[in-house]
């Protein structure tokens, strides 16, 4: 992996899948990707939402498996279209994760149809592993949503070059009412929103990325005694850089009832990529975590991340049954408020 590839990937703008896609006719491709993990906690309570990972050695918990066909229409029409089965779904109960339909005048493109969140630096590429230096996306900002990736509705994005080296990308999205599903061990629960509504802001250089995004959400959560609708303010912060061999990332999550952040850093050495990231989490949940990985890129598109994790638990909050990055208070157990996850996962596209 050349230096230049860690700032690559995101700015191509589209799934790191379409790189590999299979050219079916001058117009049609389909690509796919996937990930699958063999995996392991030393706590029984489950970690992570929607993935659940316990003290019994998962092979399951991270299983992704996409395709992805993109069809132009013309020079200015195009649609895509992206099932998933992500870690929460039956193999026989994938997602449809986006489809839309794409319109591009000058400077400005416009879509509609079930397109991804832009709040976070891998939204856009979120299930595609391959695409990103880590075994999983730091878990302390990708889970402060619930999961939740896509929206239902309309956008608008403008991009234009400020010079040689810099782009600039504005887009503003609205997203109709949805039903919104997840469960939390034996919790089932249902966010009904009536609107989001959001912004988000990049800008993109050679060796760097600046995301900034934000989301205005109004929902209602099931089940409750009395249901009453909610709104939500998300604010999101991140950056990208590299340098020669170095890549540091970082990002920042915040809402009236959270604030998670984390900085990671990696170096590349010929297929070797070790990294180190650190995180947190405040207010509603009350975490710190450690993780310390290997990447080993067979290929351009086959790659494997042996990873190793601490998760720390505040005594305070375990005392108060806090959840922190478990699904459950592992107080209600008698569990230990820390965690020790290993991790081996195999990522891949076409």
């Amino acid at each position: 992996m050349k230096t230049s590839t860690f700032i690559l990937i995101p700015l191509i703008g589209i799934s790191f899948a379409s790189n590999a896609a299979i050219k079916v006719t001058d117009n049609f491709s389909i690509g796919g990707f996937g990930s699958t993990s063999m995996t392991k906690s030393d706590n029984s309570t489950p970690l992570f939402v929607h993935r659940e990972i316990d003290d019994s050695t998962c092979y399951d918990c991270d299983t992704t498996f996409g395709l992805q066909a993109d069809l132009t229409m013309t020079d200015d029409v195009n649609a895509s279209l992206q099932i998933v089965k992500r870690p929460q779904d039956d193999w026989s109960d994938p997602e449809i994760e986006w489809a839309y339909l794409g319109y591009q005048y000058e400077d400005f493109s416009f879509r509609g149809g079930r397109q991804r969140v832009p709040l976070f630096l891998v939204s856009e590429y979120y299930y595609v592993g391959q695409a990103y230096t880590w075994a999983r996306p730091p878990q302390e900002v990708y889970d402060s949503l619930m999961g939740f990736t896509f929206y239902d509705g309309l956008s608008v994005t403008w991009q234009s070059d400020i010079s040689d080296e810099t782009a600039v990308t504005a887009s503003l999205y609205y997203a109709f009412e949805h039903e919104y599903k997840t469960e939390l061990g034996n919790d089932k629960l249902t966010f009904d929103t009536d609107r989001i509504a959001g912004t988000s802001v990049g800008l993109s250089g050679f060796n760097y990325r600046v995301h900034l995004g934000y989301a205005h959400v109004k929902f209602t959560q099931l089940p409750a005694a009395t249901p009453t609708a909610e709104i939500l303010n998300v604010y999101t912060l991140g950056g990208e850089y590299s340098h020669e061999q170095w890549q540091f990332m970082a990002e920042v999550q915040s809402d009236r009832i959270q604030t998670n952040w984390y900085v990671s850093g990696a170096y590349n050495y010929d297929m070797f990529t070790p990294y180190l990231v650190y995180a947190e989490s405040h207010h509603r949940r009350q975490s710190q975590s450690l993780t310390a990985g290997l990447r080993y890129d067979i290929s351009y598109s086959i790659s494997l991340n042996a990873e190793w994790q601490g998760i720390f638990m505040d005594s305070s909050s375990y005392d108060k049954f806090g959840t922190g990055a478990f699904i459950s208070p592992p107080k209600l157990t008698g569990e230990d408020k820390d965690a020790q996850l290993y991790t081996l996962m195999l990522n891949f596209v076409f």
